[in-house]
């Protein structure tokens, strides 16, 4: 549900007693919601290992910025309205995720950067990315090309 605030509280963000409230500042929105505990299955752990090793793999600043440049420029994209991807890391995963899924051979579990280079995977760079299908195409995506 979304939150209003008076005498002049513009936004308040984070757990008051069982209620949490979250702060999307970009679209000017407040969320509330009760707050659960969620049940930890083996699923969690499951996804938790897979990301821990995504960013072992430890992106370079270039191929960093470059996913916020994109990102930026996704945001942007009449089709997302309404679904932002709020920052270059969840965009990461989310290639990688989608790379996984249309290649069966790459396990996110053990993959590495010689494996990444060996391979030449399309995740390499967001160019690269793009070209591949594994990201939507966005405005002159062809000079994110800096490489992991």
């Amino acid at each position: 549900m979304r939150a209003r605030f008076g005498n002049g509280v513009g936004a308040y963000s984070g757990k008051l007693d069982e209620v949490v409230f979250c702060h999307y500042r970009r679209e000017g929105l407040v969320l509330v919601r009760k707050y659960v505990y969620p049940t930890l299955t083996e699923n969690n752990h499951k996804l938790g290992n897979t990301t821990t090793n995504l960013h072992g793999l430890q992106p370079s600043e270039g191929y960093k910025n470059d996913m916020r440049t994109y990102l930026s420029r996704y945001n942007t994209l009449r089709e997302n309205e309404g679904k932002y991807v709020r920052s270059w890391v969840n965009m990461y995963l989310k290639l990688m995720r989608e790379m996984a899924r249309r290649d069966s051979t790459i396990n996110l579990l053990t993959l590495t950067r010689e494996e990444i280079y060996t391979r030449e995977l399309p995740c390499i760079s967001v160019k690269k990315a793009v070209e591949a299908g594994l990201l939507p195409e966005v405005y002159d995506y062809a000079h994110l090309d800096r490489e992991m």
